[in-house]
């Protein structure tokens, strides 16, 4: 484009969490206040990354690199949150260190490195979760009726590389926790209800299941993949086992349990050989009440599994018993009806997002080709969809869009990394998910988010914008990577 063990002990640490905003000052507001009407009047129920309760969600994106006034890299959050026509841009809101309660950091803390939402207090509202990849802490900032207001800091640290956060309900009480990655490896899982305080019902500890000095954890995703009725965990774990180094990262999977997650398992395929990622998604795909999984895999040229040039996405079914990874699918540039030339380097797979995009109650499987080629740009970039079907995702009826096709705002330029990053949700309360896609090298580096709205045909150019640290009035700095983080 061409601009634009369970312990109580540890509790949590409060203070009062800052908001700057591009339009009206938001008011701070305590949480436990009432919800709004949008229920009672039989709205849409309130989505998750619904920080105000109007039933839209809100699009919630991490800048670690930029800064506002402050060192290089203290990071900060921009919340644009959603309408009867969408994300508003004209209400959009800023969260960072140095403004007013958030205490300014004499180093930088890369503020906004994760990010994850969920109604932790129980009072209507989804809250944000944000990282802090250098400061090795989780800040929850409270919704409310006026959107985001305050916040509290959870005394827990977490491995600065596998520091991702998440929600589910790990423990099945029907409340929302907060996971995250330990500085050993593994898992540390704060319970809710969290109190006026921001203090977690209990907290636990799941040691790393490899003995391997040598492991982190990558990408976390939430869903019920056995049925139970118990929030799971799936994520790409990688550890040095002397066979293919520790590039590669193995899909597994922590069961949730009443007691929490146990320690993780791998998940194989029918060869039982570990399934291969470094990107995934949950959701039901095939509406049988299972969540499945989506996981990508672009590293071809790394030691490891051969796959096909361009990268592949592995699709595994969930069942009572859990993933069936030896009856997973696989989908690559070289698949039938899957747009796009096979080719080294393409990044079929750089990110995945699971989510019904044309209302029929199956969800749909967004790929990012984070490297593809478009109109002899090399490292352009793209996305591709694939519809879910009784039977699992199908490239019948598969889509792709990039900066050059018709209606989409802005020109395919080399290196813009479009469909790096991807993120679905309901912004605008009408049952089908829109689309956000970020090319966070565009501009030199300054990154852009293009929303995409949906249709009964899935996701369309038509009504699409983009926007960015210009079109908000943020300032641009270099290696900046505007939309390199969403909510998980």
């Amino acid at each position: 484009m061409n601009s634009r063990c369970v312990t109580q002990s540890l509790g949590l640490l409060t203070a009062v969490a800052a908001i700057g905003t591009l339009t009206a000052p938001v008011a701070f507001a305590a949480p436990g206040a009432p919800p709004t009407a949008a229920t009672a009047k039989g709205l849409p129920a309130q989505p998750k990354d619904d920080f105000n309760g109007d039933g839209y969600a809100d699009l919630a994106v991490g800048t670690p690199n930029g800064h506002l006034g402050l060192r290089a890299e203290s990071g900060y959050v921009t919340v644009t949150y959603g309408s009867k026509s969408g994300p508003n841009l004209s209400d959009t809101q800023v969260l960072f260190q140095g403004a007013e309660g958030i205490p300014e950091s004499s180093a930088p803390d890369r503020f906004g490195s994760y990010l994850a939402s969920a109604d932790f207090n129980r009072d209507g509202y989804a809250d944000l979760a944000v990282g802090m990849q250098y400061r090795k802490r989780a800040l929850v900032v409270w919704g409310s009726a006026k959107g985001l207001a305050r916040g509290a800091t959870p005394a827990t640290r977490f491995d600065e590389q596998g520091g991702r956060l998440l929600t589910g309900d790990f423990d099945g009480d029907g409340n929302a926790d907060l996971a995250s990655g330990a500085e050993d490896g593994g898992l540390r899982v704060l319970y809710g209800p969290f109190d006026a305080a921001g203090g977690p019902t209990r907290e636990s500890s799941v040691p790393p299941s490899v003995p391997h000095p040598r492991r982190s954890l990558g990408e976390i995703k939430s869903g019920d993949v056995d049925g139970d009725g118990i929030t799971d965990i799936v994520g790409l774990y990688t550890w040095d086992d002397d066979t293919v180094g520790d590039l590669n990262h193995h899909l597994v999977l922590w069961r949730g349990t009443p007691d929490g997650p146990t320690a993780f398992r791998p998940v194989t395929d029918h060869r039982r050989q570990a399934i291969w990622g470094e990107s995934l998604d949950v959701g039901d795909v095939n509406k049988d009440g299972y969540a499945d999984i989506a996981v990508g895999y672009t590293r071809e040229q790394y030691d490891g599994p051969e796959i096909p040039p361009g990268g592949q996405v592995t699709f595994v079914r969930g069942s009572a018993q859990g993933p069936l990874g030896s009856r997973n699918r696989v989908f690559h540039l070289d698949s039938p009806r899957v747009p796009g030339t096979p080719k080294f380097n393409s990044g079929f797979g750089a990110s995945v997002s699971v989510a019904d995009l044309d209302g029929d109650g199956y969800e749909d499987i967004v790929v990012g080709v984070g490297w593809m080629a478009v109109d002899g740009r090399n490292g352009a970039g793209s996305v591709i969809t694939l519809r879910g079907t009784r039977s699992g995702p199908t490239s019948t009826g598969s889509k792709e869009l990039h900066q050059n096709t018709k209606g989409v705002p802005g020109t395919a330029e080399k290196g813009d990394r479009f469909g790096l990053r991807t993120k679905t949700l309901d912004t605008d309360g009408d049952g089908r998910d829109e689309l956000a896609v970020s090319a966070p090298w565009e501009n030199h580096h300054a990154g852009s988010v293009w929303v995409f709205k949906t249709d009964k045909n899935g996701v369309t150019p038509n009504g699409s914008f983009v926007y960015g640290p210009k079109i908000l009035g943020l300032q641009i700095t270099p290696h900046l990577n505007f939309g390199s983080v969403y909510t998980s």
